[in-house]
């Protein structure tokens, strides 16, 4: 489970801000949106950003996927350049590192893991586990290594194989460093970001599709719930499959060629056909990318993810997730995490523009966060929570929507047209 995150001097962010999933015990309003971990200590299911177009919501779920693909792959990626993801709207910000951090709870182990990085190389990185100190790099030098841990001439020889544009925790990972092992786990299998606006891949589902996934039963409740007359779904092969042969010839990874076949593959979509009764007659099958709505492909898109992440107990951050959806589903979706399905206590975190799920009986005051630029363009990240009026903290009562659409949380486009004109003034 993610339980926070930090980034500082990232695209937008160029200050350090955390964004959290611990929910506060004193309040106590929907407790079946978190669950506990211990008796004092609440973790949230699900959390949501709003903020106006270019405030910064995808770049906070972009910092997690850098954060990501940098520990799974700075082996890997250690010959190319790193891209110059700093914050620009200052030029003494190249200077100074990008930092990343986060905190989550992974086999039963409370896991805080670090690492700063420049223009050319990684320069700090450091690791707790349940709140013993791992190790800890700084400005490129590996200053400590609990003995717990490491053997001296073990670590001797890792280290020399590190370079600068290499992460240490990766280098273990690599060297079959068993204790390490859990962390890069989560980060390849626990914690997922998708992007959801302007991309049609449905590989996922699909994947589930053809391996015949015991998953598809939610899939398809997922998709009858949402009003889709979709009973069925299945999978055929692209005619393309010399294109595939030839690459699987050359020097290709296996993960990237079975990206493609997937990418290739048609998901088909299975719909009763019906006589003039309404009777059920017989059945026929759609190519889901010619045949179904730009909704529809949406929700097939992101049900595969959903229901592994249900099944799994995992982390999945979507990034406008609401873009192609009718209001009631995305209040479905975050409904499902809330509800007795979610067994293993699965996160969601999505940025959103749509209102309606800004609903007092659908989320709690510390789900909801609001990202936001300053005069000079930098973003900030604020909970509900951290909100007063006349002093006081929100009320659980108060209407979220009605307020934020009125400014009162700020985080909106400074339209010139008034905002009463819509919601009247009072």
């Amino acid at each position: 489970m993610l339980i926070e995150f930090k980034v500082s001097n990232f695209l937008s962010f160029r200050d350090e801000q955390t964004f959290s999933m611990v929910a506060l015990q004193k309040y106590s309003e929907l407790k079946e949106n978190m669950f506990k971990v211990d008796n004092d200590f609440s973790v949230l299911k699900t959390a949501s950003l709003f903020g106006a177009n270019g405030s910064g919501k995808s770049n906070l779920f972009e910092a997690i996927r850098f954060m990501r693909r940098a520990v799974l792959r700075s082996f890997n990626d250690s010959d190319n350049k790193f891209s110059d993801n700093y914050f620009k709207l200052n030029p003494k910000y190249k200077e100074i590192d990008s930092s990343f951090e986060i905190l989550f709870l992974s086999n039963d182990k409370l896991v805080r893991y670090s690492f700063g990085v420049g223009r050319e190389k990684f320069n700090s990185e450091q690791l707790f586990i349940d709140n013993e100190l791992i190790f800890t790099i700084l400005k490129g030098e590996l200053i400590y290594t609990n003995e717990t841990y490491f053997d001296a001439e073990e670590t001797k020889i890792k280290w020399k194989i590190k370079n600068e544009k290499t992460l240490f925790i990766t280098i273990l990972a690599k060297t079959n460093t068993e204790f390490i092992d859990f962390i890069l786990e989560y980060f390849r299998k626990q914690l997922n970001v998708l992007q959801c606006l302007g991309s049609r891949s449905a590989n996922y589902t699909k994947q589930l599709v053809n391996s015949n996934s015991p998953l598809i039963p939610l899939v398809l409740r997922i998709l009858k719930e949402a009003d889709i007359n979709i009973i069925d779904l299945d999978t055929k092969e692209n005619e393309k499959e010399f294109e595939i042969k030839s690459l699987s010839e050359q020097d290709i990874p296996e993960e990237i060629i079975e990206q493609i076949k997937l990418h290739d593959m048609q998901l088909l979509t299975k719909h009763n056909i019906y006589d003039d009764h309404g009777k059920v007659v017989d059945s026929i099958m759609f190519d889901s990318d010619l045949n179904e709505s730009s909704g529809t492909n949406e929700i097939l898109r992101i049900a595969g993810p959903i229901a592994d992440t249900l099944e799994n107990g995992r982390v999945l951050i979507l990034d406008e997730m609401d873009a192609q959806l009718h209001p009631l589903m995305t209040n479905y979706i975050i409904a499902l995490f809330h509800s007795n399905i979610n067994k293993k206590n699965a996160q969601l975190i999505i940025s959103s523009h749509n209102p309606e799920i800004l609903d007092n009986e659908i989320l709690r005051r510390d789900q909801i966060w609001f990202v936001e630029k300053d005069i000079k363009e930098a973003s900030h990240l604020t909970s509900l929570i951290n909100y007063r009026k006349n002093g006081e903290i929100i009320r659980k009562d108060v209407n979220f929507k009605k307020n934020y659409l009125q400014g009162k949380f700020g985080a909106i486009p400074l339209l010139k047209i008034s905002n009463k004109m819509y919601l009247g003034d009072d």
